[in-house]
């Protein structure tokens, strides 16, 4: 379920107001403005229609009456837009759907709310699956229409079938990186330096951050050459640039101040910061064009996963890149946030990586390429099904013990990786006690879970986080 208030378009207070930059008012074509609103406020935000109206119009994130969702991590840097995924000719992808809202996350449909041919385009925001039938956040209040009245979608918008599968024109993704934004640290004003040293922004969404570290408060993110005066001295700050790790601080130009990775800003506009410098000798040479008639080879099959190969999820948007080396040459694309990857290192030598500052990673996307991303900008999501060790032989329950591979593993009281079911970290090396017939056999395989216990309390452990 996603949880939020249900907010309307058409309500007094804004429904009169221009939408965006054009003649249109929100009372008339705001539901998509109006549903994204109820989702900011669902991810921990206090907006209303006529607020997120305001901040899109000044950052650029209008075409007239046209709301563009890309923008909006720039201005509330908690929330991230995957996607929109046309299925207008096409069934609409409810297994994802129901995958995804199961998880809390926020999805907006594309419905159409009049019987006249072709698609009447209206934006909803879905609230829980219930039955067949999804339980919406509908943004224009009808007559009767209120917080306690439940708004099924193919009850209200039925002119295409009256099924999910037909009568789902589109699908907007979305993600946030926390249930609930950090509280802001206090703003400070650095004096502009005499000299005037202007970096760019060498890659899209680039962080400016509350402090020098990826766990800084995230201010905002900018997009590819933004200006940035440098708030250090030239000759230090030169220093850091390319260089994995440094943090300059900056004032963008609006005025604000914070960090930015120096290994994603370079002082030349349009060339990107880069710890690399290719000469021309050291460029490959060409292959051989093919022969005539002769068929390409085939591509060489992927290696197998490790046993217990760890799943992992960016923490903001980050670079796949084909050598762990941060450079224009090594970038093959942009991660969002809601993509996993799965890790093809060994898991104990993986988790000692992952969140730390210049180690990098290898993993294989969603589209079973290999490469290399930030062990910084990831976290540990689960173990991958991809592959599961063979099992050892069955012991007797009670009498077999297991350990920790790494620090903080979780026992919880269900096998359910959540806040609510976390009992206690232990420490690398801590004892458990198989309390469930054949749990032995689950050691290593990627999303099991064993019944243990220790001296104090019961619960599951993840089978990818234990040895004997």
């Amino acid at each position: 379920m996603f949880k939020t208030q249900n907010l309307y378009q058409n309500d007094e207070p804004w429904k009169k107001s221009a939408l965006g930059i054009s003649s249109e008012t929100i009372g008339g074509w705001g539901c998509l403005l109006t549903s994204v609103t109820m989702m900011l406020n669902g991810i921990g935000y206090n907006e209303t229609p006529l607020t997120v109206n305001e901040k899109m119009k000044n950052a650029g994130g209008f075409q007239g009456a046209f709301f563009i969702p890309s923008v909006l991590p720039y201005v509330w840097p908690n929330s991230a837009y995957r996607d929109m995924q046309p299925c207008e000719s096409s069934p609409a992808p409810t297994a994802l759907i129901d995958a995804t809202i199961a998880q809390g996350k926020p999805v907006i449909l594309q419905v159409d709310w009049n019987k006249q041919a072709g698609i009447q385009t209206h934006f909803v925001l879905v609230k829980e699956k219930k039955g067949d039938d999804y339980l919406l956040y509908d943004p224009y209040r009808y007559p009767g229409d209120g917080p306690d009245k439940e708004v099924l979608l193919t009850t209200r918008y039925k002119y295409n079938g009256a099924k999910l599968a037909s009568e789902i024109s589109a699908v907007l993704w979305f993600d946030s990186y926390s249930s609930t934004p950090p509280e802001p640290p206090k703003k400070t004003s650095v004096p502009l330096p005499a000299e005037k040293y202007i970096l760019y922004a060498g890659e899209d969404d680039l962080s400016l951050r509350g402090e020098g570290s990826v766990t800084g408060y995230l201010w905002k993110r900018m997009p590819l050459g933004t200006e940035l005066i440098c708030l250090e001295p030239k000759t230090s700050a030169k220093a850091k640039l390319g260089v994995q790790g440094q943090w300059i601080q900056v004032q963008d130009p609006k005025g604000d101040q914070g960090f930015v990775a120096g290994w994603y800003v370079s002082d030349v506009k349009g060339k990107p910061a880069s710890t690399i410098t290719p000469s021309p000798a050291s460029a490959p040479a060409p292959a051989a064009p093919p022969k005539p008639g002769s068929a390409p080879a085939p591509a060489a099959p992927l290696p197998p996963l490790p046993a217990g190969a760890l799943q992992l999820i960016p923490t903001e948007e980050l670079s796949f890149r084909s050598k762990p080396i941060v450079s224009p040459e090594t970038l093959m694309r942009r991660v969002p946030v809601t993509e996993k990857l799965v890790c093809v290192e060994p898991a104990n030598q993986a988790i000692a990586k992952i969140g730390v500052t210049n180690q990098w990673l290898k993993v294989r996307d969603a589209g079973n390429k290999e490469g290399y991303v930030a062990a910084w900008y990831v976290k540990y999501a689960s173990g991958s099904t991809a592959q599961a060790p063979a099992a050892a032989a069955p012991a007797p329950a009670g009498t077999v013990k297991i350990k920790a591979v790494c620090e903080q593993v979780a026992l919880r009281n269900q096998p359910v990786i959540s806040d609510a079911s976390l009992i206690k970290r232990v420490p690398i090396n801590y004892e458990f006690i198989i309390t469930e017939a054949g749990g032995e056999a689950k050691v290593g395989k990627n999303d099991q879970w064993i019944k243990v216990k220790d001296a104090t309390h019961q619960g599951y452990v993840a089978a990818w986080f234990v040895t004997r």
